[in-house]
């Protein structure tokens, strides 16, 4: 009986396979894969392969015909008449997989979350890793289909068409490797979007959005910074001339020039940005409601980030400068920087900021509690401001600060103008208390008992950041006569260069004594809090 067919292994179905192995993908297959679908995504494919074939053997190359730079002339060898054709291909089958890859992503999360069959799918005894995963491998099904069968024809190009082989490998191990990026990221952004539920019949508008921003940016880009430096010895077969590559180094390793490095440190930063996204998702995805990053990870997160773009500011061509020009330019490569950072710790601040309910659990049960059950005392408390997600965010914000402009203060200390120096430090100065102040200002409001925290913390900060400008302009108040009034509301690129010491203790000291009001209305509110929990 035992070794009945029914029982054998032969005798099982590739279906229960897939769902032995992951449930949620065999749920996306037979949700996908159903006859209608199936032949509108392939007769999609097979019709855009036609019409391209059908388009160039109008364009066959022949002794009587001339070639037009634009038009529809014919081209002048069969070679080029394949080049041509893999051209296209290779162009349009990163922007078919990336925007259908995100839009149906995000709009079956958010249908999901619409219906209320998420939180069905939370509970499921597989891991977080297992059912994303058969999302990202099962909802854009249709575009691998379509894809995939682009790729014999695609093959048929390259060969006839003389394109080496290694370029093919690259492009689709860079191709895999942005889409499982981008698809990652994409049910993260779904997975924050919980706006989309309240939006009805128009649920699938997010996915609209962020399917017009890889549209016109994400895919382009994909293609032209690999052209750039990746693809550079490979240019002639993308854009049809030779493009020299851009000298970029990062660190002061070149990785435009060197085919090899270019491609290690393409790929090595997708697997890093991937891996750090997963993170999130695991972390994310079973339990909503907590902060979007640990503290632990965002320390991690933030100085990586804070490499990887500091290393951009090394170059060796720097130091070939001359002197006066060299100066200048690593002022505004500082800027661009604290651009950058600026996103990242509004970024930071957003992903660590506990809200009400968080911050009374941690007044009640972490280290400020005074039951037996938990030790108590200023070590403690230390510790839980810098580890304990619950705790308030200020401790990990300082030490977010510290990791990242420590570098920049080391890399500002080797300038060789003390000039520029001096306007670099008050820069950073200024940078990190300004930050600081945003954050507890952020964290004071999503204290306060209010309908919806999140809009009063964006909406305040950001009047604090426009607001004071549109005054200071209203009122005639100009960088060159108030340059201490523009440093204390934290533009220091306006008035560095013509800053008296005096405005900058002055500017600096009133930041610092809002900063100690904000403390100690934090602590008041945290010990209200606990009295009224002991009451």
């Amino acid at each position: 009986m035992n070794n009945s067919p029914l029982n054998s292994p032969k005798s099982i179905s590739w279906q229960d396979r897939i769902g032995n192995w992951n449930p949620q993908l065999l749920r996306e297959i037979r949700g996908k894969l159903k006859l209608r679908n199936l032949v509108v995504a392939i007769g999609l494919s097979l019709l855009f392969q036609l019409l391209l074939l059908l388009f160039y053997s109008q364009r066959v190359p022949n002794e009587d015909c001339y070639i037009q730079a634009r038009g529809f002339g014919c081209v002048a060898s069969w070679q080029d008449w394949w080049l041509e054709q893999f051209r296209v291909v290779t162009w349009t089958e990163p922007f078919i997989l990336f925007l259908a890859g995100v839009y149906g992503l995000i709009a079956d999360l958010a249908l999901e979350d619409y219906k209320g069959t998420l939180n069905f799918i939370r509970i499921s005894p597989r891991s977080s890793v297992n059912i994303l995963m058969g999302k990202i491998m099962g909802v854009p099904l249709l575009a691998y289909i379509s894809v995939g069968l682009t790729i014999p024809y695609h093959l048929v190009c390259a060969l006839n068409a003389k394109v080496p082989l290694a370029f093919l490998l690259s492009f689709y191990t860079l191709l895999i490797g942005t889409a499982f990026f981008l698809f990652s990221a994409s049910i993260l952004i779904a997975l924050l979007s919980g706006w989309q539920a309240k939006l009805g019949s128009q649920v699938s508008a997010g996915a609209l959005i962020f399917s017009f921003v890889t549209f016109v940016w994400v895919a382009p880009s994909f293609m032209w910074w690999n052209i750039f430096t990746v693809w550079s010895s490979f240019s002639k077969v993308l854009v049809g001339g030779r493009i020299s590559p851009i000298k970029v180094e990062w660190w002061y390793l070149p990785i435009t020039t060197n085919i090899w490095t270019s491609h290690i440190f393409t790929i090595v930063n997708l697997a890093i940005f991937s891996f750090a996204i997963w993170r999130i998702l695991q972390r994310r995805f079973h339990n909503p409601t907590s902060t979007l990053v640990s503290k632990g990870q965002s320390y991690a997160i933030t100085a990586y980030l804070e490499i990887a773009m500091l290393g951009f500011c090394m170059q060796s061509s720097f130091a070939n400068m001359e002197f006066a020009n060299s100066s200048e330019f690593q002022l505004i490569m500082l800027l661009l920087l604290y651009i950058a950072n600026c996103f990242m710790f509004f970024a930071a601040i957003a992903a660590l900021t506990p809200t009400r309910q968080a911050l009374l659990d941690w007044v009640r049960f972490g280290a400020l509690s005074t039951t037996e059950e938990h030790p108590s005392g200023f070590g403690y408390v230390v510790r839980d401001l810098i580890w304990s997600d619950k705790s308030p965010v200020l401790i990990a914000i300082a030490l977010n600060l510290l990791f990242t402009q420590l570098p920049i203060l080391i890399w500002v200390n080797s300038w060789t103008s003390p000039e520029i120096r001096g306007k670099a430090l008050i820069v950073t100065a200024s940078f990190t208390i300004s930050i600081l102040l945003i954050a507890l200002i952020a964290q004071l409001i999503l204290f306060l008992k209010t309908r919806n925290p999140t809009a009063w913390a964006t909406g305040t900060i950001s009047a604090l950041i426009f607001l004071p400008v549109s005054i200071m302009l209203t009122l005639s108040i100009s960088p060159d006569r108030y340059a201490g009034v523009w440093l204390f509301f934290g533009f220091p690129w306006l008035v560095v260069s013509n800053i008296k010491l005096s405005d900058i203790i002055l500017a600096f000291a009133g930041q610092i004594s809002v900063i100690i009001a904000l403390i100690l209305q934090l602590i008041y509110q945290l010990q209200r809090a606990k009295m009224r929990d002991t009451l």
